[in-house]
């Protein structure tokens, strides 16, 4: 006997394996499959986009705050912490209005440091229309030299940094030897506690 030769069975293609339709119905049948997975795909695909820049707005964000150093609460709060500081800094540069006494020895001090001799003062008080407090008002008379009267003035303000000169009057001696005098009229605000 003869042996015959195998042959290989051929796998049918994608068209015989569909069913005993006509090729016009068999196409529309593969174009159909192929509409009901590749619309939806190119749905999620068109969709895909606002979905993603959304998520990176909202990534953004959430970066933001995660990478605030601190809440605006907190911010707030720290910058009225340093207001008050200020104010309470502020005030510890304004005298009280019963620090009258403290204010004339000051000024004395200041005058013997510029080698002048106070001859008198007088101290009175008011609370003037639009002031932030009272103010003291201090007459004062000096015997001494006009230059050192000068120096005496410019070393006002930074031992009494609330003052303010009002008036000066100078009269200068007649003869040598003698002492020139001065009246100055200071003013100096006061901070006046609750």
């Amino acid at each position: 006997m003869m042996q015959q030769p195998q042959t290989e069975e051929k796998q049918p293609g994608v068209l015989e394996r569909l069913p005993k339709l006509g090729r016009v119905s068999q196409l529309i049948l593969i174009v159909g499959v192929f509409v009901l997975i590749f619309v939806p795909l190119l749905l999620i695909y068109q969709q895909q986009e606002p979905k993603q820049n959304e998520a990176r707005a909202s990534l953004s964000n959430t970066q933001k705050i995660l990478s605030a150093a601190e809440t605006p609460q907190a911010k707030f709060e720290a910058q009225l912490a340093e207001a008050t500081a200020t104010v309470e800094a502020a005030r510890a540069s304004f005298p009280k209005p019963d620090q009258a006494p403290e204010i004339i020895d000051t000024i004395i001090a200041l005058a013997a440091a510029n080698d002048i001799i106070v001859t008198r003062t007088s101290v009175s008080s008011a609370a003037p229309a639009g002031s932030i407090g009272p103010v003291l008002t201090f007459v004062v008379g000096f015997k001494g030299q006009i230059p050192k009267f000068q120096n005496f003035l410019l070393g006002l303000d930074s031992k009494l940094p609330t003052s303010e000169i009002k008036a000066v009057s100078f009269i200068v001696a007649k003869e040598e030897g003698d002492y020139d005098s001065a009246d100055v009229t200071i003013n100096v605000l006061c901070y006046a506690s609750d």
